[in-house]
């Protein structure tokens, strides 16, 4: 039986409220340059630059406030490369930590716009919901601002325990958190490497959320919207495959 709902938060319960041009004219402003448009368009992405690199501790950097912060500074230089070449990686960090902490605060962020009707059926369920997230110890606020955390038990941010996804430890504490067993939970994410395989390691069992529509058929449920999940939650309930 199914008792609880664990979630990732940043691309599942909120995203980003800036569109592209925004984030690049904030980075030419830092930088003191001008950004063509041809340079304007999406951001590497994050799970393949980082695992790519080092491997399974390539999310598992984001452990604490340094090393989060260390983690988006590497990254945001990596996608200014061609961008800023000629000038000094002192500047170009200094660039990628000001965005970092642009945001950190909760203005830059919105709920998707099923989220709040979402939890509110989990928690008429009676289901225990909670966040397990790699993020600073900023999450908190944010997601309080977006008036979510009125529908968790418990919001758990690596930075803050000291342990990133897919490293097993986090999704064990949030179960403690929680006081449930792994296989009477679920978690949601975005990511396969970091979400699904991470929980599944903790003997959850993932749930992924793909808005796009572009995951490839896996071994896990796929959602296109959260409103899709308490849907999945009780089918597996019935018993259902």
């Amino acid at each position: 039986m199914i008792r609880a709902i664990f979630y990732d938060a940043g691309h599942t319960l909120v995203k980003p409220r800036a569109e592209f041009d925004e984030v690049w004219d904030f980075l030419a402003h830092q930088l003191g340059i001008s950004i063509g448009e041809e340079h304007r368009g999406p951001f590497p992405d994050v799970a393949a630059f980082f695992y790519s690199r080092l491997g399974e501790d390539g999310l598992g950097s984001y452990a604490s406030d340094r090393a989060a912060l260390a983690f988006w500074t590497e990254y945001y230089a990596f996608a200014l490369r061609d961008i800023a070449r000629d000038l000094p990686i002192e500047r170009i960090h200094s660039a990628g930590g000001a965005l970092y902490d642009w945001y950190n605060d909760p203005e830059q962020w919105q709920p998707f716009p099923e989220t709040i009707a979402a939890l509110e059926s989990g928690r008429a369920r009676g289901l225990v919901q909670g966040v397990v997230s790699d993020w600073g110890s900023e999450l908190l606020p944010i997601l309080h601002a977006h008036e979510i955390t009125r529908l968790m038990d418990f919001v758990v941010a690596s930075a803050v325990v000291g342990s990133s996804k897919p490293h097993r430890d986090i999704f064990l504490y949030a179960l403690g958190r929680a006081n449930v067993a792994a296989d009477e939970t679920v978690y949601v994410g975005d990511s396969y490497l970091a979400d699904v395989l991470g929980s599944r390691s903790a003997g959850l069992h993932p749930i992924l959320i793909d808005r796009d529509g572009t995951s490839p058929p896996i071994d896990v449920p796929v959602v296109r919207s959260l409103a899709d999940v308490v849907a999945v939650v009780d089918r597996m309930n019935a018993g259902e495959s």
